[in-house]
């Protein structure tokens, strides 16, 4: 006898069809050491949860019906949850599962290769769709259609950075938490079927383009003074819509790369060109670091999504195997909805506005303005640089000389 037959989970019990037998889920090998990596394989299978053949035992015993479940791991612990075919009303399993096909299809339509639902080493981490591009670099694309708050984005989006992989996060929600506090990208809440078609798809948000405008002529009042004019150039970084399948072909390709700034209302994630990235640079201006957070909005994001706690009750207790089936899938739902009743409520964070870059410490000098030469009576005022200076008589146009008056031939 080892040290986990005299155990009981207190997890949901999952019973698998592949083996013919309860899974334990405690185990590293889940009780069936016979079954070399049983674990990778449930987690990797992207076949609709009723085809996978995992099932609720309590629930089978109780009401005589399969309850089909799904295994995942979350901080190093492993669960199996309960299916909920209804659950969303407009089919998010279904939506991702098409941009995933779509992924893989504009991925390998420019020759790159293309992995669904790739599990890092040690099981604690997914990738959607894992992309290998150009010169080798990884690229996990990652369509978020639940709610997701800022700070498990941020976490999950460190940990691919830590592998080596650069996460691509795609939502459907211009209010998502996720929106500059990963890099994004953004379309229409479509149904499945129009992702799956070859039509167009326009990504709306999460990529910019940039341009430099010298302030002095500009319409609207310097960007960092707040008033007149500094004669310097202003980054303006402006939303770029994109086709879909040509964004994700530029990203694998290396030519649109992920860029953190601070501007406007903080720190703001998007992805440009490799041309306007090193315009930007040479330009002056200056890139953030990729891990930067900005407090105010990810805790203002956070807050409003916090499951409310009351300080009198306190947490609330784990249920017991007999009821957790229904009580779990109640308060999941309870949860589930809380939160989009709040971010419902917060403004868009994906306004469409452009952002403006403040002006870096070490801008480039004050672009000089042409010197104008004081009009002296007599004395002619034409000429580049110091006037002329030989005698003039007066025009309609000012002072000039004989080489220089209006309609005089041209040396």
């Amino acid at each position: 006898m080892d040290d986990f037959d005299s155990e009981t989970s207190k997890r949901n019990p999952v019973f698998c069809a592949l083996v013919n037998a309860p899974l334990d889920l405690d185990r590293e090998d889940l009780g069936h050491p016979a079954r070399p990596g049983l674990w990778e394989r449930l987690v990797g299978d992207r076949r609709p949860v009723d085809q996978r053949g995992l099932y609720c035992p309590d629930c089978r015993a109780a009401r005589d019906a399969r309850a089909w479940m799904y295994v995942f791991e979350r901080q190093g612990l492993r669960i199996a949850a309960h299916h909920n075919p209804h659950r969303g009303p407009s089919g998010r399993n279904e939506l991702s599962e098409a941009y995933r096909e779509r992924y893989v299809r504009a991925a390998e339509s420019a020759g790159h290769t293309a992995e669904v639902g790739v599990v890092d080493a040690d099981g604690r981490r997914r990738t959607d769709v894992l992309v290998t591009g150009a010169g080798g670099q990884r690229y996990g694309f990652e369509p978020q259609l639940s709610y997701l708050s800022a700070g498990t984005a941020r976490s999950r989006d460190a940990a691919a950075r830590a592998d080596g992989i650069t996460a691509v996060w795609h939502t459907v929600d211009p209010r998502s938490p996720l929106i500059d506090e990963v890099h994004w990208t953004r379309t229409d809440d479509l149904p499945a079927a129009a992702v799956r078609e070859e039509r167009d798809l326009l990504v709306r948000g999460g990529v910019r383009a940039l341009s430099l405008e010298l302030c002095d002529r500009m319409p609207t009042p310097c960007p960092t003074r707040r008033l007149g004019s500094c004669g310097r150039r202003h980054a303006r970084w402006a939303p770029r819509p994109r086709q879909f399948d040509d964004l994700v072909r530029d990203i694998a390709a290396g030519s649109c790369v992920p860029l953190t700034v601070r501007g406007g209302r903080g720190v703001h994630r998007f992805w440009s060109s490799v041309e306007d990235r090193a315009a930007f640079l040479d330009s002056g201006g200056a890139l953030a670091p990729a891990d930067e957070a900005d407090p105010g909005a990810a805790g203002a994001a956070d807050r409003a999504s916090a499951p409310h706690r009351s300080a009198v009750s306190g947490p609330r207790p784990h249920s017991r195997r007999d009821s957790r089936c229904v009580v779990d899938r109640r308060e999941r739902t309870d949860r589930s909805e809380r939160r989009y009743r709040r971010s419902a409520a917060l403004p868009a964070r994906d306004s469409g506005e452009a952002i403006w870059v403040p002006e870096p410490a070490a801008a480039p000098a004050r672009i000089p303005r042409p010197e104008i030469a004081p009009v002296r009576t007599g004395v002619c005022s034409a000429g580049r640089g110091p006037a002329c200076g030989r005698g003039a008589r007066l025009y309609p146009g000012g002072w000039f000389c004989e080489g220089h008056r209006p309609g005089a031939p041209r040396a």
